[in-house]
């Protein structure tokens, strides 16, 4: 005779919440109503960009969620397809509002960052991350028997977006860019040689095959540390995206670099910075502008008329490196020829101060006749030979600098970060290909002088991976010259 007592604040308690919520749920379901059918009346082209804040958008927050998944809204067969990032779970809004399961997929975490599109009426989702590992998979969803499965290709492109890759699906010419770098897989030693090049490959969705060999892309032109969450637009004239302040045009099909005019660009700027989390998608001679925080949904119109194209290449086959790198790359070797030289000078000048004769060997450069073994090279091969005049003098004042910075930290057990390095070295503000052309040639030298001074074959400064992000390093003093440096 008890239960009725329980029952009946428990079902008071559940008509309350009910009663309390239901305002927020309907204006949570006026709200994807409407970006639904913004979504049916402007179709995308092709696939819908995301803006968001950590791992969140995609994520409304709304009665429509299922768990707190990324949601990837797609287009097919005139409905909305909503697919829940990491999972093979696919969504379909039903005849009373809610959502109903398209799949019968068991298996998550296996895709985070897939890219999904659909293609002749059928739904695709190529690579993603899980399991501590990236993948190139290209699968299709099977409507007949309610799963997935994967299709052969001729080779696997990591692709995880957002992270280490961005797509274009380029929907004329019925094929796949991405923009990609090869990641530092989790279970790979810390010591292999990392990959920093950035590629480009294309998959042709009527043969299922990729380029024989990925393209290199210029830096130049797709630069900045957040590159791979640069895309606003996936629209019919290219890739629009936002790369360090300012608005660009990829055009992969034919290998072109765009500007958006300044009008148009401030209007996409404005819009880009409202908000940590949009959506956006191209359709027609439009760009929609979703954004769920404020509950808006703004377009713009754009065309040809607002692109103005540049002579500029976005990618080059591997041996056809952009004049400017050979020439840098002739300019060190040159450089790194005239140290090497000037050091030698210099030591067989003190060498000959010191009173140990010179003699020249057929005809080349002279050869320095050193002393007695016991005389010049101390017991310890780990000392630092003594010499003249300081190691530090050979520097100039910008690798000084470096260098008392990372003394500083190691001797403190510190580590030195890439952007403490740029700070130091004035380089902060430069696009990242020159940074790591300043950085990296700066610590050569600093490690090329020390070895020719000291004579050991140690390198001063190191360097190791961070522990968050595999693709940055952090430099610290070898630990065997801390206290001799100092």
């Amino acid at each position: 005779m008890k239960s009725p007592t329980i029952r009946k604040p428990f079902l008071s308690l559940t008509v309350l919440f009910i009663f309390h919520s239901l305002p927020n749920l309907l204006v949570a379901q006026s709200f994807m109503g409407r970006v639904m059918e913004t979504i049916k009346n402007n179709p995308p082209n092709g696939m819908m960009h995301y803006k968001f804040d950590s791992d969140s958008l995609g994520d409304f927050r709304y009665p429509v969620m299922t768990g707190t998944a990324r949601h990837h809204y797609l287009f097919h067969k005139g409905d909305i397809v909503v697919q829940l990032d990491g999972t093979g779970k696919l969504l379909k809004p039903d005849s009373i509002g809610g959502l109903r399961r398209m799949d019968s997929t068991l298996y998550e975490g296996y895709n985070f960052g897939a890219f999904n599109f659909v293609y002749k009426d059928t739904i695709f989702s190529l690579g993603g991350y899980g399991f501590w590992q990236f993948n190139g998979q290209l699968r299709y969803f099977s409507e007949a028997n309610n799963s997935w499965s994967a299709i052969k290709t001729n080779t696997l492109v990591p692709v995880r977006q957002w992270y280490n890759a961005q797509v274009f699906f380029d929907v004329a010419a019925e094929k796949i860019y991405t923009v990609y770098g090869i990641p530092h897989e989790e279970w790979v030693m810390e010591a292999v040689a990392f990959d920093e090049q950035l590629y480009v490959q294309c998959l042709d969705l009527k043969t299922k095959l990729w380029w024989d060999k990925p393209k290199i892309a210029d830096r130049e032109v797709i630069k900045g540390s957040g590159w791979a969450a640069m895309a606003m637009f996936n629209a019919p004239q290219g890739l629009i995206a936002f790369v360090l302040k300012e608005v660009k045009l990829f055009d992969f099909r034919t290998n072109r670099l765009g500007h958006i005019n300044i009008s148009k660009a401030r209007v996409l700027s404005d819009n880009w910075y409202q908000s940590e989390h949009l959506i956006m998608h191209s359709s027609g001679n439009k760009l929609f502008f979703i954004n769920p925080a404020k509950r808006r949904i703004d377009s713009v119109q754009f065309s040809e008329a607002d692109i103005q194209w540049t002579d500029t290449l976005l990618y080059a086959d591997a041996k056809d490196l952009p004049i400017s790198e050979r020439k840098a790359i002739v300019l060190s070797m040159v450089l790194m020829a005239g140290i090497s030289g000037f050091i030698f000078w210099k030591r067989r000048r003190d060498l000959q101060k010191r009173g140990l004769p010179t003699v020249e060997v057929l005809g080349h450069h002279p050869q320095i006749v050193e002393a007695p073994t016991e005389q010049l090279v101390p017991e310890n091969r780990d000392m630092i030979s003594a010499r003249p005049l300081p190691f530090t003098d050979t520097l100039t004042t910008v690798e000084k600098g470096l260098l008392e910075l990372i003394l500083k930290n190691s001797a403190a057990g510190k580590m030195t970060s890439v952007l403490q390095v740029n700070e130091v070295l004035g380089i902060a503000r430069k696009d990242v290909k020159s940074q790591n052309n300043i950085r990296a040639s700066t610590l050569q030298m600093i490690n090329h002088k020390f070895t020719a001074f000291s004579g050991l074959h140690d390198e001063l400064i190191m360097k190791q991976r961070t522990a968050f992000d595999k693709r940055f390093f952090e430099y610290f003093i070898h630990a065997k010259y801390v206290q001799k440096v100092k």
